[in-house]
């Protein structure tokens, strides 16, 4: 498996859409997805439907989340007809699945409580999300992981041909311990493509109660950061 030192964070803020760098990857902050999980019960669940390449219009029209309601618009200059208002970023905060709607290679996503959609171009550039509504315990955590990952393999999604880069492996007692004393320091994912398509990281951490690495206590957090392909492969 792939290691990860440094991950990067952002705040939901309607005002700035995220700063995606390298494959454009961004990782949700923790703490915005609690927050966002203690008012969940208010609202009922929504599906938005999205994959890289795909126009804003379409996605406004395929899914049930409030797209529109919930995307931050360039204005633009209206006296500049070759820069027109565009969609920057659409932000999620309630529960929502997401459906990555590609014919081929799309998958679904249990419900989430944050997430963001990026577009350039009036189309989707990169999504970022995770497959919970909050942190769970390690054992928890690393079913829906392996769930996740079992997802993605039977949609045709393969590992990127990178140096350690390999599937999570939770098949015996050893290799659950080895990778929960290693989230104690660093998060580790994998790296997936589709290529000539798209490129996604598979991504878990600790969060809370990591300094103290008490697996009683600790709690972990997966994040999902979808963008093109990029590898030249």
């Amino acid at each position: 498996m792939k290691t990860i030192s440094a991950i990067d964070r952002f705040k939901s803020s309607w005002g700035k859409s995220a700063t995606l760098a390298g494959k454009h990857r961004v990782s949700l902050g923790g703490s915005t997805i609690l927050l966002a999980s203690v008012m969940a019960c208010a609202w009922s669940t929504k599906t938005l439907s999205v994959h890289i390449g795909k126009p804003y219009e379409l996605v406004i029209k395929d899914s049930t989340f409030p797209v529109e309601d919930k995307t931050a618009i360039y204005p633009g200059d209206p006296n500049d007809p070759e820069d027109p208002a565009r969609p920057g970023s659409t932000w999620i905060s309630s529960p929502t699945i997401i459906e990555f709607d590609d014919p081929v290679y799309g998958f679904k996503l249990p419900s989430t409580v944050f997430g963001a959609v990026t577009y350039a171009s009036q189309k989707v550039s990169t999504l970022t999300t995770s497959p919970m509504t909050e942190t769970l315990p390690f054992s928890e955590a690393l079913e829906r992981l392996v769930a996740t990952q079992s997802n993605l393999k039977s949609r045709g999604w393969k590992l990127e041909p990178l140096e350690h880069n390999d599937w999570f492996n939770a098949d015996s007692g050893p290799e659950r311990e080895r990778l929960k004393t290693k989230l104690f320091d660093q998060a580790v994912g994998i790296d997936l493509y589709v290529p000539g398509k798209y490129s996604l990281l598979l991504l878990i951490k600790c969060y809370a109660s990591c300094d103290k690495q008490d697996p009683a206590t600790a709690k972990y957090l997966i994040d999902i950061s979808v963008g093109r392909d990029r590898s030249g492969t």
